[in-house]
């Protein structure tokens, strides 16, 4: 068996091979014996890198069929981050609290950018959202992840949208294990019509105090020890 620090290695040196020779996701992955010769180790090192790199999605065996390069996704992330928020004894509350510090980071950046300049067309995206957050059920909740999920889309960047989704959904599966009570729907649409004028009128700095003033809320209820069930 290959020791930790030098199965780490194994697995970089089988990621470089693999941006090295440009192999998309999907691509055919070099079979074992290419890979005991190009990186000089053995095959029982290659099969446990091969299954160490498999956990986080950067390659996919498919039985019967080979191996491939992965899309390299976020579940290997989001199950970390799932597991250190609820870890007991480990401060749940205040990685909660962490996890949403990050989220208004990227959101306000991507906010201001977002006030700068867009499309029309995102009004109105951004409206239909919050109209329906204004009514209490599953689609409330749906209509307020697409509403930050399309500013983050309006924005441009793909790791940043990606990061945001993984947030929230790691955010909302933690604190819905706290339980507490659920948040104002009105209040909730509010804060999120806030941002919608804020954009409108083409003002990053106002965006900027709205999406502050949405993020303090959600703080307040945490602070409070009302985690579960509350717009973010």
């Amino acid at each position: 068996m290959a020791r930790p620090q030098l199965g780490d290695e194994i697995s970089k040196r089988i990621i470089d091979l693999i941006i090295e020779r440009e192999l998309e996701p999907g691509t055919p992955m070099p079979t074992e014996l290419d890979l005991m010769a190009d990186i000089g180790v053995s095959r029982n090192s290659i099969r446990e890198a091969i299954r160490a790199l498999r956990a986080l999605g950067i390659v996919e065996v498919r039985h019967g069929y080979g191996t491939f390069v992965g899309s390299a996704g976020s579940e290997a992330l989001r199950t970390w981050l799932l597991f250190r928020t609820r870890t007991p004894g480990a401060g749940t509350t205040g990685r909660l609290r962490d996890l949403l510090e990050v989220r208004e980071m990227l959101e306000t950046e991507l906010t201001r950018r977002v006030a700068r300049r867009h499309r029309p067309e995102l009004i109105t995206d951004l409206q239909a959202c919050v109209d329906r957050m204004r009514r209490k059920g599953p689609d409330s909740a749906a209509a307020d992840r697409e509403f930050h999920d399309l500013i983050c889309a309006e924005a441009g960047f793909d790791l940043a949208r990606e990061l945001t989704r993984l947030f929230w959904d790691v955010y909302r599966a933690a604190e819905s294990e706290l339980g507490g009570p659920a948040a104002s729907a009105v209040s909730t649409a509010k804060r999120h019509q806030t941002i919608v004028d804020a954009l409108v009128s083409a003002d990053p700095d106002a965006a900027e105090e709205a999406v502050h003033r949405h993020f303090d809320e959600v703080r307040k209820r945490a602070k409070a020890g009302s985690y579960g069930g509350f717009g973010s």
